[in-house]
């Protein structure tokens, strides 16, 4: 790989663990060492305005492309890369930061630095699915989840990290309820009550250890569609024991299914939906699978 000349990072100061001056200048002296042109630029930004950056960057011969920031700040970047031959290198400052562990980029700022830059980076392609206009690149959900990302603000995160999402967590639960929802995947359609839909690209069920299953891949040209009936504290227990102890597939309250080409989620009255770690809208919503779409720097192993 030539030596790289031009970098464009998107740097989100209110991700869970950004200290922005501190950052900033770590980054801006890292590249000077390596003698590598970089540009920062603060998001969340316009959509659009970003779509034009990327494009400009690489008609001018920029190199790599870098989120510094949480998972929702890597696919609000890679949704641009869709399809292009540029890399995407990501450094982790988000509470959670799920893909990068996933795809092994270390936590380390430093290190992950050195991965981005490294002469012959490993390249990961995965899979995105597409919303409207924009990609995302882990998990689509309705039903405990958009209140649980909605109820933890950023201060929260940047002070209690994963915690905050802890002690919300049992506060959305002991409010839980099962909803009627309207499924069409892959012109399979039929109704569930459920107190969660989610479609993932990524087995990690959040908190490590914690997977949502060991036949979930990032790269199958496959989402994964989950469905959660369950209606009490109690229920929420055994699908976390379910999940703890890798016997999801026989626990009545989870049931699993394939996304392939595309897949449609209505409820009788709109409900909030996230993708990504962020709230985005309401039901109903179409996501398309995009295999092998988005080329990310990662580690020497991909989940």
């Amino acid at each position: 790989m030539p030596k790289l000349k031009k970098a464009l990072l998107f740097f989100n100061p209110k991700s869970g663990q950004s200290k922005e001056d501190h950052h900033c200048n770590l980054f801006q002296n890292y590249f000077s060492e390596n003698q590598i042109d970089l540009e920062i630029i603060q998001v969340p930004d316009d959509f659009l305005r970003i779509k034009a950056m990327i494009d400009s960057a690489i008609s001018n011969g920029v190199d790599l492309f870098i989120a510094a920031g949480g998972d929702g700040t890597v696919s609000m970047v890679g949704t641009h890369l869709i399809g292009k031959e540029a890399s995407l290198g990501i450094i982790p400052l988000g509470t959670g930061n799920l893909l990068a562990k996933a795809l092994h980029i270390p936590q380390n700022i430093e290190k992950a630095l050195a991965l981005i830059t490294s002469k012959n980076p490993n390249k990961a392609i995965i899979d995105t699915f597409r919303l409207n206009d924009r990609h995302f690149v882990l998990n689509i959900s309705v039903g405990l989840s958009p209140g649980l990302m909605n109820s933890v603000h950023s201060y929260q995160k940047q002070q209690m990290g994963i915690f905050a999402y802890l002690i919300n967590f049992i506060q959305q639960i002991l409010g839980l309820k099962l909803h009627k929802v309207f499924i069409d995947c892959d012109q399979n359609k039929f109704s569930v009550m459920a107190s969660e839909v989610l479609i993932t690209n990524i087995r990690t069920a959040g908190v490590d250890p914690l997977t949502w299953s060991e036949n979930i891949f990032l790269d199958d040209g496959i989402m994964d569609l989950l469905v959660f009936r369950a209606a009490n504290i109690w229920d929420t227990i055994r699908v976390a024991r379910s999940i703890i102890f890798h016997k999801e597939k026989i626990n009545p309250l989870i049931k699993f299914f394939k996304v392939r080409e595309y897949c449609v989620v209505e409820t009788q009255a709109p409900m909030p939906t996230q993708a990504d770690g962020d709230v985005i809208g309401k039901t109903p919503f179409k996501i398309e699978v995009f295999p092998n779409s988005l080329t990310i720097i990662a580690g020497d192993q991909l989940q």
